[in-house]
Protein backbone atom coordinates (compact mmCIF):
# COMPACT_ATOMS: atom_id res chain seq x y z
CA UNK A 1 0.00 0.00 0.00
CA UNK A 2 1.39 3.37 -1.02
CA UNK A 3 0.43 6.40 1.01
CA UNK A 4 0.68 9.97 -0.14
CA UNK A 5 2.74 12.10 2.23
CA UNK A 6 0.58 15.12 1.49
CA UNK A 7 -2.44 13.30 2.94
CA UNK A 8 -0.80 13.33 6.37
CA UNK A 9 -0.29 17.07 6.23
CA UNK A 10 -3.87 17.85 5.24
CA UNK A 11 -5.18 17.46 8.80
CA UNK A 12 -3.47 20.71 9.81
CA UNK A 13 -6.06 23.29 8.85
CA UNK A 14 -6.44 26.75 10.41
CA UNK A 15 -9.17 25.21 12.62
CA UNK A 16 -7.15 22.20 13.81
CA UNK A 17 -4.11 24.39 14.40
CA UNK A 18 -6.18 26.35 16.95
CA UNK A 19 -6.39 23.12 18.98
CA UNK A 20 -2.85 21.95 18.21
CA UNK A 21 -1.02 23.54 21.15
CA UNK A 22 -3.58 22.32 23.67
CA UNK A 23 -3.80 18.80 22.25
CA UNK A 24 -0.27 18.04 21.02
CA UNK A 25 1.86 20.21 23.30
CA UNK A 26 -0.35 19.91 26.37
CA UNK A 27 -2.10 16.54 26.35
CA UNK A 28 -0.39 14.23 23.85
CA UNK A 29 3.25 15.01 24.65
CA UNK A 30 2.65 14.60 28.37
CA UNK A 31 0.27 11.66 28.51
CA UNK A 32 0.94 9.65 25.34
CA UNK A 33 4.69 10.16 25.02
CA UNK A 34 5.72 10.99 28.59
CA UNK A 35 7.62 14.08 27.40
CA UNK A 36 6.01 17.20 28.85
CA UNK A 37 6.62 20.08 26.47
CA UNK A 38 7.79 22.76 28.91
CA UNK A 39 9.79 20.42 31.14
CA UNK A 40 11.55 18.33 28.46
CA UNK A 41 10.96 19.26 24.84
CA UNK A 42 11.34 23.04 25.03
CA UNK A 43 14.64 22.86 26.97
CA UNK A 44 15.91 20.25 24.46
CA UNK A 45 14.91 22.49 21.54
CA UNK A 46 16.65 25.53 23.04
CA UNK A 47 19.79 23.55 23.90
CA UNK A 48 20.22 22.51 20.27
CA UNK A 49 19.19 25.81 18.68
CA UNK A 50 21.80 27.58 16.57
CA UNK A 51 21.97 31.14 15.30
CA UNK A 52 20.76 29.83 11.93
CA UNK A 53 18.05 27.25 12.46
CA UNK A 54 15.92 25.15 10.11
CA UNK A 55 12.63 24.12 11.71
CA UNK A 56 11.09 21.15 9.89
CA UNK A 57 7.46 20.32 10.67
CA UNK A 58 6.70 23.66 12.28
CA UNK A 59 3.27 23.02 13.81
CA UNK A 60 2.03 26.34 15.16
CA UNK A 61 5.44 27.86 15.79
CA UNK A 62 5.24 27.39 19.57
CA UNK A 63 8.94 26.64 19.94
CA UNK A 64 9.92 29.57 17.75
CA UNK A 65 8.42 32.06 20.20
CA UNK A 66 11.21 31.12 22.61
CA UNK A 67 14.21 31.76 20.36
CA UNK A 68 16.38 34.87 20.78
CA UNK A 69 15.68 37.84 18.51
CA UNK A 70 19.11 37.41 16.93
CA UNK A 71 18.24 33.94 15.58
CA UNK A 72 17.58 33.48 11.88
CA UNK A 73 14.90 30.84 11.31
CA UNK A 74 14.03 28.95 8.13
CA UNK A 75 10.77 27.01 8.01
CA UNK A 76 9.98 23.79 6.15
CA UNK A 77 6.62 22.06 6.18
CA UNK A 78 4.33 20.35 3.69
CA UNK A 79 1.36 22.31 4.98
CA UNK A 80 0.90 25.95 4.04
CA UNK A 81 -1.44 26.59 7.01
CA UNK A 82 1.31 25.48 9.40
CA UNK A 83 3.88 27.65 7.65
CA UNK A 84 1.57 30.66 7.86
CA UNK A 85 0.76 30.05 11.53
CA UNK A 86 4.39 29.54 12.52
CA UNK A 87 5.75 32.53 10.62
CA UNK A 88 3.03 34.79 12.02
CA UNK A 89 3.61 33.55 15.55
CA UNK A 90 7.40 33.76 15.41
CA UNK A 91 7.43 37.17 13.79
CA UNK A 92 8.49 38.00 10.28
CA UNK A 93 11.78 39.54 11.46
CA UNK A 94 13.08 36.10 12.52
CA UNK A 95 12.03 34.22 9.39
Amino acid sequence: MKKNTDDGAKIYTPLTLKLYDWWVLGVSNRLAWGCPTKEHLLPHFLEHLGNNHLDIGVGTGFYLTHVPESSLISLMDLNEASLNAASTRAGESKI
